[in-house]
């Protein structure tokens, strides 16, 4: 294991052990996911690309003409490839916000965070969540990054 790995692992488990002890929807928890959050958008902002590169047409010699003319209209139609996780994301936080807005108990309008304390009960498979949450949100960074999508396009 190389060292910057061990040293983000180790991070990532004290982290979360220590985001693991708070009660959920007090401060502590708040910050602590919250500081997360800010960490990882931050990273997003550094590491990934304004704009990405569009991927190269096939050439018409390798391919006939009809399935270059469907590919060079497919890959002119794909539009941005950031453009579902923000659809999701805007989805999740519209439903997450309606539900800790809105008034009534947590049964009848449960946000995520509320979802997983049947789980979250237990202290070390609350660590557990929020390091794979952590390792989740890791692996998204690096591969839209720019490091990361040159070595997912080449070939091998």
């Amino acid at each position: 294991m190389r060292a910057r790995s061990a040293v983000l692992l180790a991070g990532g488990v004290g982290y979360s052990l220590v985001a693991a002890s708070t009660t959920p929807f007090t401060l502590p928890a708040d910050v602590l996911t919250g500081l997360a959050i800010v960490a990882m958008a931050v990273l997003v902002g550094v590491r990934w690309p304004l704009r990405p590169r569009r991927a190269r047409p096939i050439s018409a010699s390798s391919s006939s003409t009809s399935s270059s003319s469907s590919s060079s209209s497919s890959s002119s139609t794909t539009g941005h490839p950031y453009l579902l996780w923000v659809l999701l994301l805007v989805i999740f936080v519209a439903w997450e916000l309606f539900n800790y807005l809105v008034h009534g108990t947590r049964a009848n309008h449960p946000t995520f965070s509320s979802i997983t304390d049947a789980i979250d009960r237990f202290y070390l498979l609350k660590a557990l969540l929020f390091l794979g949450w952590l390792a989740a949100a890791l692996v998204i960074v690096g591969r839209g990054s720019r490091a990361g999508l040159r070595s997912h396009s080449r070939p091998g």
